[in-house]
């Protein structure tokens, strides 16, 4: 009988979770990309975008 509640309680709470995440992809009114606006600073010199590269050794 406990076993019987239990299966039934997680049937159900994995349906809501299902049910409440469909909802919330068919709803969404904004399916166009976000675009990313990103601005690099390139010096001069050498021509090369300032990114900083960390050499691990293993």
């Amino acid at each position: 009988m406990k076993k019987n509640i239990l299966g039934a309680a997680v049937v159900f709470f994995v349906t809501l979770a299902f049910l409440l995440m469909l909802d919330d992809i068919t709803s969404s009114g904004n399916h166009e990309p976000q675009q990313n606006n990103v601005n690099i600073e390139i010096d001069d010199t050498n021509k090369q975008p300032n990114i900083a590269t960390l050499d691990e050794e293993e």
